[in-house]
């Protein structure tokens, strides 16, 4: 008994070490660079005194130094009585960690020298902090900058955000920022794709916080999973969420960790202080003041049932004049016409393609699908085809009772989770939370699509509703109902009937809910239902105080 609890005491000790260990701040600077290892470019013609017979060039195109310093680009000198990096600049080259790193905290101060070089003689000095770094040195920008995230370093632009894709342009890193019209990061702008096949390639800092060029300018990393936040002198500058690696097949793997670089790029430098510590999430008030606190991280789209009457690419013209980003699709709708408006559960592999090179083209995120299925496997199977094709991220959907387990299973296979929709009572067998939750039971690739409009049309408050559904909500379908009880009643603009919404906005803060909300209208306005979606837009931005 008492080798038992003394076992359990070590056991114990053990982990909180362990988890102090975790957390506890790394300085990755000592005299021996011992957490890093040198990578040098191509040495420019007017570098002198290399070895006999080094290949020079341009700076940028030749053959690189890699592993070989001779110049000793990169050192650990004595600065005012303290230990620092130096950073000569005379060569393009990268001071890399050994290891990878993600959910961190990454911290440094830097000061500019005095030289500079060539091929940046005449341009602002510059440096830079890389991080979420893949890929080898040998297929790097410049045979030097490995492919991930940028905080650049340089003179009046510290703070900007550079997407570095690799040597062979075959690879590009992607994410989402609060973007305004000059490319630049704004805490009020809307939500934009960032890097290839946008307008908004490397993002401007919002404001110039860095220090005179002979005082130390302090930065810090912040990030957590695929979102990262920056701050020059403790004031927020950048931030962005959903990074990710575009491949040729226009898919996305996650970026949430790699590699972290310190950049020599034609400037002398100097770092400092140079630490990292693991963080269990980018704290709260860093969320708020960078525009990633929860509100502001729903993913707000429309559903396009909501202009059923039209054909796709109508459908997705106007999702695109209502200013919103994402969309739903439904596998019961038209093609259009370049598909002879065929129904999309109908299409052809082929034809799948063309709708996805639609939505592309449309500048739209179609994440998820609703799907009829059917009751066979093999109909579901079909729609599930469908929806990987399209690479959506979940479907919705009413799946049958006597085919839980087997769908279950089929979203395993495809990597997809179900989200389960209700109607109301009488009309589905999830008119209740509790027969969701029934189906969730048990199948862990079902979660729950909560309609707020058809939840009062069998007597259930929306707020209970998100109460009972806590902790499985993966999507939302945003309407509004003018009564409770009355399941003939059609739905109406939303603000305009008996949803609290404040208090079903403050329910999913409560719940850190941070999925998807899709606008959905039931009801057919003339023309269409644009202007009602429009109103819809403008009325959840005014509740949430997102500001446009």
């Amino acid at each position: 008994m008492q080798f038992k609890k003394c076992l359990l005491i070590g056991l114990l000790f053990s982990f909180q070490l362990h988890a102090q260990n975790k957390n506890k701040t790394v300085h990755l600077l000592d005299a021996e660079l011992s957490y890093w290892y040198k990578w040098l470019g191509v040495p420019h013609t007017s570098v002198t005194g290399l070895p006999a017979g080094t290949p020079l060039g341009d700076g940028m195109n030749g053959t690189p130094l890699g592993l070989h310093d001779p110049k000793h680009v990169f050192s650990v000198v004595t600065l005012d009585g303290e230990k620092v990096l130096k950073v000569t600049g005379e060569i393009f080259g990268g001071l890399t960690t050994k290891k990878e790193y993600e959910n961190y905290h990454f911290h440094l101060k830097y000061k500019w020298g005095k030289k500079r070089w060539a091929p940046l003689l005449d341009s602002p000095r510059d440096m830079g902090i890389m991080f979420h770094l893949t890929g080898t040195n040998e297929d790097a920008f410049w045979s030097v900058f490995m492919m991930g995230l940028e905080c650049q370093i340089s003179e009046e632009t510290s703070g900007d955000l550079i997407l570095v894709h690799n040597k062979a342009v075959s690879l590009f890193p992607v994410a989402e920022a609060r973007v305004n019209d000059t490319k630049t990061w704004d805490l009020h702008a809307a939500w934009r794709d960032l890097g290839a096949n946008t307008n908004f390639g490397n993002i401007s800092r919002t404001k110039n916080y860095e220090s005179d060029s002979s005082a130390w300018t302090t930065m810090d990393v912040y990030t957590h999973g695929g979102a990262g936040v920056y701050l020059v002198n403790g004031h927020v500058v950048m931030a962005f969420r959903d990074a990710g690696i575009l491949h040729a097949d226009k898919t996305v793997t996650p970026l949430t960790k790699g590699k972290i670089q310190l950049q020599s790029e034609g400037a002398e430098g100097y770092y400092k202080d140079i630490t990292i510590q693991s963080i269990p999430d980018i704290p709260e008030d860093l969320k708020i003041a960078a525009g990633l606190d929860l509100p502001h991280t729903w993913k707000l789209g429309v559903a396009l049932y909501t202009f059923h009457t039209f054909s796709l690419p109508e459908e997705l013209a106007k999702a695109d004049s209502a200013g919103l980003h994402y969309v739903e699709g439904f596998t019961f709708g038209r093609a259009g016409p370049e598909l002879k408006d065929s129904m999309i559960m109908g299409l052809s592999p082929q034809g799948v393609g063309k709708m996805k090179d639609l939505v592309d083209k449309a500048g739209l995120k179609m994440e998820s699908i609703y799907i009829v299925g059917g009751k066979t496997i093999d109909a579901w199977k079909k729609e599930f085809n469908i929806a990987k094709q399209l690479n959506v991220k979940y479907v919705t959907c009413e799946p049958p009772i006597n085919m839980w387990d087997a769908i279950d299973s089929l979203a395993g296979v495809y990597g997809l989770k179900v989200a389960i929709h209700n109607h109301w009572k009488g009309m589905s067998a999830y008119w209740s939370p509790d027969s969701v939750l029934a189906a969730i039971k048990g199948h862990p690739n079902f979660w729950a699509c909560a309609d707020l409009g058809h939840w009062p049309k069998s007597g259930i408050n929306p707020v209970e509703g998100l109460k009972k559904l806590e902790g499985h909500l993966l999507a939302l379908h945003l309407k509004d109902i003018a009564a409770y009880n009355n399941p003939k009643l059609q739905d109406v603009p939303v603000g305009t009937g008996v949803i609290d919404f404040p208090a079903v906005f403050k329910e999913l803060q409560r719940q850190k809910f941070d999925g998807y909300i899709m606008i959905e209208r039931d009801a057919e306005d003339k023309p269409s239902n644009l202007g009602s979606v429009i109103a819809t837009v403008k009325y959840y931005n005014n509740l949430l105080g997102i500001k446009k």
